[in-house]
């Protein structure tokens, strides 16, 4: 039987934690986030045009960081990026869902996407605060003020979060990897994914 599952969570919660938890139980899974750097690379002239040569690396790649910088500061230039970005990432997507009977889709942006209307299930990772601070400055060197920023452009994710269908089943990352693996092995077993 297939199986579709979805894993999101918010910034620095553990999401790609859980997503290594989710393979090891046997899961295929597929980390949205390294198809949007492959439709970056698609979609790499597009991107030039809307923002400027100053998006490129010495390589005449996309430097991600300098996008981010100009994206993340503006709300308009994020709508725009994702029009460009999003429809090639989405596309990239589909191809990789039934490759496999027993599928994962890791993807922050997920409750904003027509796939999880495939899903049988969403589970959602939460960390406590502070945990995710720390983290958040261990990752990436962010400090406080940027940290709250990141949280604070996901709050509209939330409101999109599915009342009904599929499950939305929030696990707590809390502890060690073991807890969580054990949570996430539960939750599936449960909801017989």
């Amino acid at each position: 039987m297939a199986a579709i599952i979805g894993l999101t969570g918010g910034y620095c919660a553990g999401k790609n934690e859980a997503a290594l938890c989710i393979q090891e139980l046997g899961f295929r899974v597929i980390d949205v986030d390294k198809l949007g750097h492959r439709a970056l690379e698609a979609k790499t002239e597009a991107l030039v045009q809307a923002f400027g040569h100053g998006i490129l690396d010495s390589q005449g790649r996309i430097d991600r960081k300098a996008l981010g910088v100009i994206v993340f500061a503006d709300p308009d230039a994020l709508r725009r990026h994702e029009s460009i970005v999003h429809p090639a990432m989405l596309e990239f997507l589909e191809e990789e869902l039934g490759l496999s009977p027993k599928t994962c889709i890791n993807a922050a942006l997920l409750y904003r996407f027509p796939q999880l209307a495939r899903c049988e299930l969403v589970i959602e990772i939460k960390a406590p605060f502070w945990q995710r601070y720390r983290r958040a400055r261990s990752r990436d060197g962010l400090k406080f003020g940027a940290f709250l920023r990141r949280i604070s452009s996901q709050r509209s994710l939330w409101k999109l979060r599915p009342q009904d269908k599929p499950p939305v089943v929030f696990v707590q990352n809390a502890k060690d990897r073991q807890a969580l693996k054990l949570a996430i092995a539960k939750t599936l077993a449960e909801l017989g994914a």
